[in-house]
């Protein structure tokens, strides 16, 4: 549940379990990315490519394990991640043909109109439709070019590591882009990495069909046995 503060009211967006999830996702994925370029450019020495090599393996354990916790504990909520991540409708058309107004304000300084969302804007859509595809690319290629690359036929690793390498070299950039808008939307980033919740204000702004449909006010200390909404208090 989200508190009061000098602000106003505070809105519930990311619970405590997906919360940890994206913390997974950076100590996990953020290192086996960033190895993974120098593995694949082979810039060092080989001692320090083994070493490179030992990190990505670690960072893709703790990325295996992050994932593998997170949907035997908060299935439903990759349900409706799926769910939203593939549902587009003509407002998303609209923010995909202006980028949201990212470019015009970042580049322009100029702000403009932008169709209102739901709680994941249409460029968090796409992003999570790469990641959720290309993250099980990326984890069954890699383990299986792990485990079995001595052993399994050349021509199939060789798919699998060609499978890995785009992937990889695809969604790695992505996520770098992802981190960098996450930052440059402050709010939004501090709702993620701290206590889950944002103001109210802010979720009206970004997200107004979010607030709209799915937003319900409870008093303090009630208990609504309702699922599937967020409350603000």
């Amino acid at each position: 549940m989200s508190q009061h503060d000098e602000h106003g009211p505070r809105v519930l967006k990311h619970p405590l379990i997906s919360r940890l999830f994206h913390w997974g996702l950076i100590v996990g994925f953020l290192p086996a990315a960033i190895t993974g370029f120098f593995i694949w450019l082979k810039p060092f020495g080989e001692d320090l490519q083994n070493l490179i090599m030992q990190i990505h393996i670690v960072g893709a354990g703790i990325l295996t394990l992050a994932c593998i916790f997170y949907t035997i504990f908060a299935l439903d909520r990759i349900v409706a991640f799926t769910r939203r991540i593939f549902t587009f409708d003509e407002r998303d058309m609209a923010w995909m043909k202006i980028c949201g107004g990212y470019p015009q304000k970042i580049l322009l300084g100029k702000t403009i109109p932008v169709p209102p969302m739901g709680k994941m804007n249409s460029g968090q859509k796409q992003m999570g439709i790469m990641m959720l595809i290309g993250g099980i690319l990326l984890i069954v290629t890699g383990w299986a070019l792990y485990a079995f690359l001595p052993v399994a036929p050349k021509a199939a690793m060789y798919w699998f590591d060609m499978v890995h390498l785009v992937v990889g070299i695809v969604l790695g950039v992505s996520v770098f882009a992802h981190i960098f808008l996450g930052i440059y939307n402050w709010g939004e980033f501090l709702c993620m990495f701290g206590d889950g919740t944002q103001p109210l204000h802010e979720a009206e702004h970004h997200n107004p069909v979010w607030v709209e449909n799915e937003i319900m006010r409870v008093k303090a200390n009630t208990s609504v046995p309702v699922t599937g909404q967020q409350h603000v208090r």
